[in-house]
């Protein structure tokens, strides 16, 4: 027994040893899965408007001075940049406010809206790498070394029941899918009860990898923004390689391989090759005559993959015995002859069961209803699983909710749904980033990596899980049983055949498009129009190889290829097309009540504040990373240089006024509640990712330009706002997550609802109305009876500013001015105020411009019905009635 305890405590003290590593070094790759570089600049040539300071030469071996607002006093200090202020600056970012050091907002405080990093959210051992590394960073002569060794403990080895970013295997097939390295980002990965695990890919239609033991462990996929790159499970034995076991060839005798729009994840090398060929990505895809259809699950979990190659529809199950024997059954409609090639190593004793086999190939003959089995042995380094302590549970969880905190109008309030557990009982990372309810009330909740579950009836019970970032979806029936979401791989639709409450079939809607296992390249969407098309969008991807990625002369932001930064259909026959491109991070779709198409975009390269637009197909709007897909066009073609395409650029409608009200916004949803959300029925709700804000939009449309009115309705949520969705009874449920892209409110994820009292008014701007010689104001309550149009005037005040779309990151607020108000009229409810602004209608004052409406003292304005303290509005201007 003592030997023992010995053993465990030397091999405690192995998992737990300090090792040496260059601080520096570690300290950029923190500041890459962090992506700080995105609100803070760290290179001396790089001009683009971030949301934070510039960290360039502000850490210096000798500390400089940095003039901050402390915010709890009111005054500016200068304070030494040293360590202690660097640290402060993470842990604590709202005590001192760093003022602008140049550029037009030189001398004023940075806002407070950087979130606060703990020590659970960076530690400090990456903290004091990320500070060595931005040492380095300032100017020759300046700067600290560029290698500083120092310690860092080492991560325990954890089994993986203790890591809850692992994902356990117990009596039933687990399927995932997840960015493996040795595969493409389409991959599917599945783990067996017997220990065997294997990975399927789309882009040969072959088994590929195969290892024992452990399953995936999905903690760098679930760290920050993510690394792609996720690892087999604890204890992993690698079995066979990821050579292809048995690839199918086209009619012609070539080996399927779809590298050119799923390359191995990491693989910048076949990135680089397809980006720099040109050609037509689509007549690329016609060639090669063939399609990963899906997956469905058998009885007992098996995954049965789908393909098609030419007219032959194929179906392929693929299973290990107890002896490391592999097993690959392949049935379907075979129109004609299929050759599948198979590898040439890493097995033994090869039969086959029907077919001819012959020199390396097996050909299965025309026809259908008939089962071809290829059997070998593999099992030369099988491990055990680690056993599992607990049981899995499928069986519902009960939904609990408590008080949440937020800042809302009067007569609202926010409830807190804790997440379900996973089916082992363990906390999960639960971001709940697409949200849509059944005609019979049943919530369905996607979510980026724990899969798609549903609540009914005070329960959560998991629906359908290995999902790869899901980020929306529709119920096309009245209970939730079929579903299309959009995840990063693929437009999937799920359903439940056999009626047990879970997902058994996951068909491939569309994958016509590249996908390379960047973090960056999300799949937003789904929505549906009136006549059964489907409609997403794809995001850019963020590479630091800026070979891998063109960027079309910006920093961060490019297109790997295969219409990344594009919207697509897919019509109800299943046709799937390129709908319109020149989009950045389309983080938010949605379709409006007149049923017109809307977007989100984020703030960035040539997109100088976030936007709302309406998409129309063919129509380009603003950033030309995406034109390198179009027909023959490389990275260098001068054909697709933003100059010639800048005067196409698509009208958008409204700006949110950056840092302001919103950084990232998301999902937009409309309120059709008739009134049980309150005054705001039709207008549109977006939130904001970064902020952890929520704002009500009132479209206006002049002619045929749109504009229109924002406002706040709600700040300091837990986390950040992705997917707002109205419920059958009027309540507002909101789909939160922060991780990557820390947001104010300070939590990973988060579900709230916000719960409407109808006895209960606020006063608020509902909306603004353009006219030719100024605004006319709308509220949700009347002005108080005291309230003149004299005593009205004084507190109201108007400035406005434009934003630059350019090639720069973001913009500052240009053409800034204030506006007089030479008379306002009251209306005879009291509900509006008409503002004569002097010369309102000239093109300096109307012409793509937002235009910031503040009115003081409003509880005394509105007595005796509750206001905050100020009222504020956004109206973006591009044209005044005639």
């Amino acid at each position: 027994m003592k030997s023992a305890i010995c053993l465990f405590s030397l091999l405690l003290l192995s998992q737990l040893h300090a090792e040496q590593v260059d601080l520096v070094a570690k300290g950029r790759e923190a500041f890459q899965v962090w992506n700080c570089a995105t609100c803070h600049a760290i290179d001396p040539d790089d001009v683009s408007i971030k949301t934070g300071p510039s960290l360039y030469n502000l850490f210096q071996t000798t500390p400089r001075d940095r003039e901050v607002l402390v915010p709890a006093t009111g005054s500016r200090a200068k304070v030494k940049a040293d360590k202690d202020y660097f640290l402060n600056s993470v842990r604590n970012p709202a005590t001192q406010l760093a003022c602008a050091e140049k550029g037009p907002s030189k001398g004023e405080a940075y806002p407070a809206i950087m979130p606060q990093f703990t020590a659970e959210v960076i530690t400090d051992a990456n903290l004091e790498a990320i500070w060595h590394y931005l040492r380095n960073s300032s100017e020759q002569g300046k700067n600290g070394p560029a290698v500083v060794m120092g310690e860092v403990k080492a991560e325990a080895v954890t089994k993986d029941f203790e890591n809850l970013s692992a994902v356990l295997v117990g009596a039933r097939p687990r399927v995932f899918r997840a960015p493996l390295e040795q595969a493409s980002g389409r991959a599917i990965h599945v783990g067996l009860p017997n220990g065997m695990n294997f990975t399927f890919d789309p882009r040969r239609l072959s088994l590929r990898t195969v290892w024992s033991g452990g399953f995936l462990n999905l903690k760098k996929e679930q760290t920050g923004r993510s690394t792609p790159g996720s690892e087999h499970g604890f204890g992993a034995a690698d079995v066979l390689d990821a050579t292809p076991a048995l690839v199918p060839l086209t009619a012609d005798g070539t080996p399927i391989d779809f590298e050119f729009k799923e390359p191995d994840v990491n693989d910048d090398a076949s990135v680089i090759r397809h980006l720099e060929k040109g050609g037509d990505f689509l007549k690329e895809l016609a060639s090669w005559d063939a399609a990963f259809l899906g997956y469905d699950l058998a009885e007992k979990g098996d995954p049965v993959f789908h393909f098609r190659v030419g007219k032959n529809i194929l179906t392929q199950a693929i299973s290990f015995t107890d002896d490391g024997s592999l097993v690959i059954e392949i049935s379907g409609k075979l129109a004609t002859a299929q050759v599948f090639q198979l590898r040439e190593t890493g097995w033994s004793d090869l039969k086959t069961t029907g077919g001819t086999f012959a020199d390396g190939r097996w050909t299965l003959p025309v026809g259908e209803g008939k089962t071809y089995r290829l059997q070998a042995k593999v099992g030369h380094s099988l491990v055990a699983r680690s056993p599992l302590s607990v049981a899995e549970n499928l069986a519902p969880q009960s939904a609990t909710t408590s008080p949440g905190e937020a800042d809302l109008p009067a007569g609202y309030r926010v409830l807190n749904w804790a997440p379900p557990k996973d089916t082992f009982g363990r906390d999960q990372l639960f971001e709940p980033t697409g949200i849509a309810v059944a005609k019979d009330g049943t919530i369905v909740v996607g979510t980026r990596t724990a899969g798609i579950w549903r609540w009914k009836n005070q329960t959560w019970q998991l629906f359908a899980e290995g999902t790869y970032e899901c980020l929306g979806l529709v119920i096309e029936d009245d209970h939730g049983d079929s579903i299309v979401i959009a995840q990063k791989p693929e437009l999937t639709r799920i359903r439940d055949r056999n009626s047990d409450g879970r997902a058994d079939s996951f068909e491939t809607v569309c994958d016509d498009f590249g996908f390379h296992g960047n973090y960056h390249e999300y799949t937003h969407g789904p929505v549906r129009d009136a006549e059964g098309n489907y409609y997403f969008s794809l995001n850019l991807c963020h590479s630091n190889n800026d070979q891998a990625s063109y960027k079309a002369g910006g920093k961060y932001m490019g297109s790997m290829g295969g219409f990344r930064g594009w919207a697509f259909r897919v019509s109800p026959a299943g046709v799937c097309e390129p709908f319109a491109n020149g989009l950045r991070s389309p983080a938010g779709l949605g379709i409006d009540p007149q049923g017109r198409l809307v977007y989100t975009e984020n703030q960035g390269e040539y997109v100088g504040s976030s936007k709302i637009s309406y998409l129309v197909k063919g129509e380009f709007y603003g950033h030309p990373s995406g034109l390198v897909s179009l027909p023959g066009m490389q990275p260098g073609s001068p054909e697709i240089a933003f100059e010639k395409w800048q005067a196409k650029t698509h009208p958008f409608a409204i700006w949110f006024p950056h840092n302001k009200l919103a950084n990232s916004p998301g999902n937009p949803t409309w309120d059709l509640t008739g009134g049980k959300f309150g005054p705001f029925s039709g207008q549109m709700f977006v939130g904001d990712q970064t902020l952890s804000t929520l704002v009500h939009v009132a479209s206006e449309r002049i002619g045929d330009v749109d504009q229109g009115t924002m406002v706040i309705f709600a700040r300091m949520l837990a986390s950040g706002v992705m997917r707002p969705c109205f419920l059958p009874d009027g309540s507002l449920l909101l789909g939160q997550t922060g991780r990557g892209w820390q947001s104010n409110g300070g939590k990973e994820a988060s579900l709230q609802q916000i719960i409407h009292d109808p006895s209960v008014t606020a006063a608020e701007i509902l909306s603004i109305q353009t006219r030719k010689t100024g605004f006319t104001v709308n509220f949700t309550a009347p002005l108080a009876t005291s309230v003149t149009a004299e005593s009205l005037l004084p507190k109201i005040q108007i400035d406005s500013w434009t934003y630059t779309d350019a090639v720069t990151y973001g913009s500052e607020e240009n053409q800034k001015r204030k506006s007089s108000i030479s008379s306002l009229v009251i209306s005879k409810d009291r509900k509006s105020v008409a503002l004569e602004i002097p010369d309102f209608s000239t093109p300096e004052n109307i012409i793509h411009r937002i235009h910031h409406l503040l009115i003081l003292d409003a509880p005394a304005i509105f007595a005796p019905v509750v206001a905050r303290p100020a009222l504020e509005a956004y109206q973006t201007v591009h044209v005044i009635p005639r």
